[in-house]
């Protein structure tokens, strides 16, 4: 039938009595009128995605005229994020909302942010198949479906929207590539979601999706970005301190947070996450590449777990992991897992030896004795260097009680340690700071002497300036530990409680011939050291030339696998007495 004479029936466009064109379709002609004022944007395409009819609402959207609006392909009318690409659908996702962007007609560039709903209708000859509804994410008012609100991806407190994580992202790139560092990107896909939207349907799914969000939301740092990228898939950006330990711990964490059973209605599903991780610059230099890297790592990690872009990383990580775990459990029973040696330190000058280092070392059954490096980074990543540095501390005591009773050459000598600044923490859990853990001790502390990373103490100096000074007053002896590797300090050494810097290795590795740069450099160094009153040790010394350029040094000692190798007591005592 025709509304009036001279108009054609069945599917066709029709016109509305303000002007807006409209589809009379024989089951749609009426809502479509009543469409024609919501305030959701409605557009009516075809099965080939052309648009038939759009109502006020989307043309106030676009800033499109109807004339320029019908007959266009749909597809051009909206935007998705760029990330979209072999892991995230291009096609829209028919049932859920999606975040995307209309584009303006007439301004170059522009587009407004939108949500959007797609609708599969009875086809016709001719007539509408598809109908996209538009929410304007100014508009209060949620989309619904069933009665019941939907949850936009992205719309959790804390995960930010799909172009916002692009854009730090890129942001991202750019501050790393000025500031030569790295930034991690994780991709997270739920396992096994279309088992789970077959169980629970769409609308649960959704919901349990939002869930999962949360517990990611709380395992991550304030500074990372999370965001949805679509149905069951996440993307996570690290950018701050980043190592392949540390992205390797984000990802353990996240699969850690899914263990708790989930709740949707009747249900309580167990849900596990597969990740893909890549590393800025040597995974990928620009956006596309390291989505890439991140969708390759993830194509290959087995279901509720994770894979590098660099499969190599996974082993070397794993070995790291196991030492973890294995110095975590070495921590409970230090007494039979670690031993000390004591290397000597001498004068440059006359070769006597006035001083020891007590340096550690971990037993481990396959790999050996290992060196303080290899183990005590994990030590401190554990929380645990507070509980060492005493357990040390004590066991000196111990020793240089023992070395007093029997008399000899040890009991002259004094012990030096290099400690964690957590050590100097005066909120410890036991409430004994550093202090007063050292006066339970019962003993003349005048042997003692704590080395203290230099950029550290040099940090924290001012917060724990009573506790040096009280420290001091002790008796004990503070030094400075200095890597080699920047300059040191002077003006701030000046004004700590320190009586000795010690020299790390590099500085000694620089030293290849007498009158050189580096040997000039350590010459005027001593001679800084010397106006301030301090002691200088230089360290790592291996040749014959570093121990003649060392003995520019008024007071300290040099220390060294070329003067004596770190040593037992027993067979310190052999080497003192070698040496009379």
């Amino acid at each position: 039938m025709s509304d009036e004479k001279g108009k054609p029936e069945g599917p066709g466009a029709g016109e509305h009595s303000d002007g807006a064109e409209v589809v009379k379709h024989p089951v749609l002609q009426w809502p479509m009128l009543a469409a024609s004022r919501t305030a959701a944007g409605i557009v009516l395409l075809d099965k080939h995605y052309r648009v038939l009819w759009a109502n006020d609402a989307f043309y106030a959207l676009s800033s499109c005229e109807p004339s320029d609006l019908v007959g266009q392909a749909g597809h051009s009318l909206v935007r998705r994020p760029s990330l979209q690409s072999s892991w995230f659908s291009n096609e829209p996702v028919s049932g859920n909302w999606q975040r995307v962007q209309v584009n303006r007609s007439g301004e170059e560039g522009s587009s407004h942010d939108a949500f959007m709903f797609e609708n599969r209708l009875p086809s016709h000859q001719n007539g509408a198949s598809i109908m996209w509804t538009f929410i304007d994410p100014c508009n209060d008012a949620p989309p619904v479906s069933s009665g019941k609100a939907h949850a936009y991806p992205g719309s959790l407190a804390g995960m930010t929207s799909v172009w916002l994580f692009e854009d730090r992202v890129s942001h991202a790139l750019e501050r790393a590539e000025r500031h030569d560092g790295q930034i991690g990107l994780l991709l997270v896909s739920l396992d096994g979601f279309e088992v789970l939207r077959e169980r629970l349907g769409d609308e649960s799914l959704d919901m349990l999706q939002q869930q999962v969000g949360r517990r990611l939301i709380q395992t991550l740092r304030n500074e990372d970005s999370l965001s949805r990228l679509g149905q069951g898939r996440w993307g996570i950006l690290i950018e701050q301190a980043v190592t392949p330990g540390s992205l390797q711990t984000v990802a353990l964490r996240c699969q850690e947070a899914m263990e708790a059973p989930f709740r949707v209605g009747h249900e309580a599903p167990l849900l596990s996450l597969s990740m893909g991780i890549a590393i800025y610059p040597q995974d990928g230099d620009m956006l596309e590449c390291l989505v890439g890297s991140a969708e390759s790592a993830i194509s290959r990690s087995e279901p509720a777990n994770y894979s590098f872009y660099d499969s190599s990383l996974r082993s070397v990580l794993g070995s790291r992991l196991a030492l973890k775990r294995f110095v975590q459990d070495a921590l409970h029973h230090p007494e039979k897992n670690f031993r000390v040696v004591y290397q000597p330190r001498v004068s440059p000058h006359d070769g006597r030896c006035r001083d020891v280092e007590a340096q550690l070392r971990l037993m481990h059954p396959e790999l050996g004795e290992l060196l303080p490096k290899d183990f005590l980074p994990l030590v401190v990543e554990l929380g645990q260097a507070v509980r060492l540095d005493r357990w040390r501390i004590e066991l000196m005591a111990a020793q240089r009680v023992h070395w007093q009773e029997a008399g000899g050459k040890l009991a002259k000598l004094g012990l030096s340690l290099d400690v964690s600044m957590a050590t100097l923490d005066q909120s410890v859990a036991d409430r004994r700071p550093l202090d007063v853990f050292l006066r339970g001790l019962n003993l003349d502390l005048s042997w003692l002497c704590v080395e203290l990373d230099e950029r550290a103490f040099i940090d924290q100096a001012a917060e724990q300036m009573h506790l040096l000074r009280r420290l001091v007053a002790l008796g004990v002896r503070l030094a400075v530990s200095h890597s080699g590797h920047g300059p040191v300090d002077i003006m701030r050494l000046a004004s700590l409680p320190v009586s000795r810097v010690t020299l790390g290795r590099g500085v000694a590795d620089a030293i290849r011939q007498p009158d050189t740069p580096p040997a000039r450099g350590l010459e005027a160094l001593v001679r800084c050291l010397e106006a301030l009153q301090l002691e200088g040790v230089v360290t790592g010394v291996s040749t014959e030339t570093q121990r003649k350029v060392a003995g520019c040094l008024v007071s300290g000692f040099v220390q060294g696998d070329g003067v004596c190798e770190a040593l037992e007591a027993e067979a310190l005592t052999a080497w003192l007495d070698a040496g009379d």
